[in-house]
């Protein structure tokens, strides 16, 4: 099946906040980041259902080079949402809490 991806508000500005870190530390490497970032999104329109439930409805699905970044998404109906772009070394509860706002 081919889903729509949206990326939400709040994981773009995770994405900015990010590239911005990145480009401190080595001018350009924030706009790999979020090429990285989109080519992700990109891959989850055709393969969003092979990436487990990590908590709730939450998938995770991989940014290949900065590999402890992760798009935390939800699958609704034929669209896939992406919620975070997540530091997998950052506690999870924020994340957590995310979701449970999009529910309210």
């Amino acid at each position: 099946m081919n889903y729509a991806v949206k990326i939400l508000t709040p994981a773009d500005a995770d994405t900015v906040e990010a590239a911005l870190w990145y480009d401190a530390q080595l001018p350009g490497l924030g706009v790999e980041f979020m090429a990285e970032v989109n080519t992700a999104a990109q891959r989850l329109t055709g393969f969003a259902e092979i990436h487990r439930i990590r908590f709730a409805d939450v998938r995770r699905a991989p940014v290949k080079r900065f590999k402890f970044y992760g798009l935390y998404y939800l699958i609704q109906n034929d669209e896939v949402w992406v919620i975070a772009v997540h530091h997998g070394r950052r506690h999870p509860r924020w994340l957590r809490e995310r979701r449970r706002k999009l529910g309210e």
